[in-house]
């Protein structure tokens, strides 16, 4: 419960991905939908428990807040079902805290001591992936293959809402193991559950729905502009970090086989290359798959009282310890952190609070001898600046918003960026660019819905600047320079 102490949301870093959020969760408590009304990779219930809480009256960072004890609550059900029905009570207490922290922790992970939401859509999965895993891994001490099924589907069902890169990785070793153990009324129940829920998504929401999220996905997909969240996928499996993680999984394998338990050692090698997916997938590539494979020895271990599967629990709680006491830390952290150091992020939601040095100054950064291959940004004949926003990006939207309020007051809407953010009317009196993107990836998205393109001098991005204006310039879209400041330029589209 320390997480809901002082009602407020806090952060001291991620301040980018945190105007992210907020610009979704903003639009979707306005009534907008994901996907449909504005292009994101992200499954739109990673933000429907905040804008609903936002309808339901609360402000912003309580929305965040409490949406934290939403999941928690729903994942209840199946997690205490995994307790009794297959744990002893040391291990139900360890996967519970996992669970818990996942769900309503204050970082994403990592071992720095920070206060962040970002990429909460991460943790919430990391939790019910937990569960999932353990229910398709750990069979049930007698029955249960309804409670197994329906826990399974519905939360694979969940995650495909929330990012879908958890089940699409999970699916198969699942479907596996829950074959091999003998389980196949569990299957068919998970099915079940799963294109139910996604049924009744459907008729919410319409068909179009799913094309739209699928060509969200495609964008990403195939954007130009997009790095690799962190390491590359083979230092997810032989690295100083990877190498001890991936040894815990083959000695389990092995200890598996040698006793005789054939078809969870080849379910276990199923789910490897899925957990190294998804951990390459999310920033920071932490391996909180190693709770499972804890878990899972530790359950070896009181099963058949094989001292190797002690050492393999052990030492793979060990490896994950610093990120898991991080995350479940950080609700302390919050609730202790003094109030005084922070501002609110935005005007009128005093919930919502980041530390305040970072709302202060803006800097960039520039190459002073540029690399043999860097080529300039040219658009309508003129050299723009090399240089990108590092940090500052509340106080550098705070400066531009008010710039456009004095430069073009008859403009209503958000104009179109030619950079990552395009979340000015956040800070000023705009409105959103209908059909934009709170986060570039590739295309012009929104473009014929808007009035203005605005070219900044330093962007968060270099690459999506380029990328921006060297379509807008492809399309022949007709502007006229409509006022500039030192930092951005802005034209008048003309249709």
């Amino acid at each position: 419960m320390l997480t809901l102490i002082g009602g407020k949301l806090l952060f001291n870093s991620h301040e980018a991905d945190m105007i992210h959020l907020s610009d979704m969760v903003l639009r979707m408590a306005s009534g907008a939908v994901a996907h449909m009304d504005f292009a994101t990779p992200i499954g739109g219930w990673a933000m429907l428990p905040m804008a609903l809480l936002m309808r339901a009256g609360l402000g912003l960072g309580e929305a965040m807040v409490w949406s934290q004890i939403i999941v928690l609550l729903v994942l209840f059900p199946a997690l205490l079902w995994v307790a009794f029905s297959r744990l002893t009570l040391g291990q139900s207490v360890a996967l519970g805290l996992a669970v818990a922290g996942l769900a309503a922790g204050h970082v994403s992970g990592g071992t720095e001591p920070l206060l962040s939401f970002s990429m909460h859509y991460n943790r919430w999965c990391w939790a019910a992936s937990l569960i999932v895993v353990m229910i398709a891994l750990v069979p049930p001490k007698a029955g249960g293959e309804v409670a197994d099924g329906a826990a399974t589907g519905l939360l694979m069902a969940a995650m495909a809402m929330v990012k879908v890169t958890f089940p699409l990785s999970l699916a198969l070793p699942v479907v596996f193991a829950l074959l091999r153990s003998g389980r196949s009324r569990t299957l068919i129940v998970a099915l079940v559950s799963a294109l139910a829920l996604l049924l009744a998504v459907t008729l919410a929401e319409g068909f179009g729905y799913w094309t739209a999220y699928a060509g969200d996905l495609l964008t990403v997909t195939g954007s130009e502009t997009r790095a690799m969240p962190s390491d590359h996928w083979q230092a997810l499996i032989l690295s100083p970090v990877a190498t001890p993680a991936t040894l815990c999984v083959a000695a389990l394998i092995w200890l598996l086989r040698r006793g005789g338990d054939s078809g969870r050692a080849a379910a276990l090698m199923l789910f490897y290359p899925a957990f190294v997916f998804i951990s390459w997938q999310n920033f920071g590539n932490d391996l909180i798959w190693l709770c499972v494979v804890a878990l899972l020895a530790w359950q070896v271990w009181t099963a058949t009282g094989q001292g190797a599967a002690r050492l393999i629990a052990l030492a793979a709680g060990v490896l994950i310890l610093p990120v898991m006491l991080n995350i479940l830390y950080s609700p302390l952290r919050a609730a202790t952190a003094p109030r005084d150091a922070f501002r609110p992020m935005f005007a009128g939601e005093p919930g919502l609070l980041m530390v305040t040095k970072r709302g202060e100054t803006a800097w960039t950064k520039s190459a002073s001898i540029p690399a043999p291959d860097a080529e300039p940004t040219v658009f309508r004949g003129e050299t723009l600046p090399d240089c990108e926003l590092t940090t500052g990006i509340v106080p550098a939207m705070e400066r531009d918003a008010a710039a456009l309020t004095g430069i073009a007051p008859e403009m209503t809407v958000q104009p179109f960026v030619a950079g990552v953010f395009a979340a000015h009317w956040m800070f000023g009196p705009l409105a959103p660019l209908p059909g934009g993107t709170p986060w570039y990836y590739s295309g012009l998205p929104g473009i014929e819905n808007a009035t203005h393109l605005l070219v900044p001098a330093c962007p968060a991005d270099l690459r999506a600047r380029a990328r921006v204006l060297a379509l807008v310039e492809k399309a022949g879209i007709e502007l006229e320079p409509a006022g500039e400041t030192p930092d951005f330029r802005l034209y008048a589209i003309r249709r």
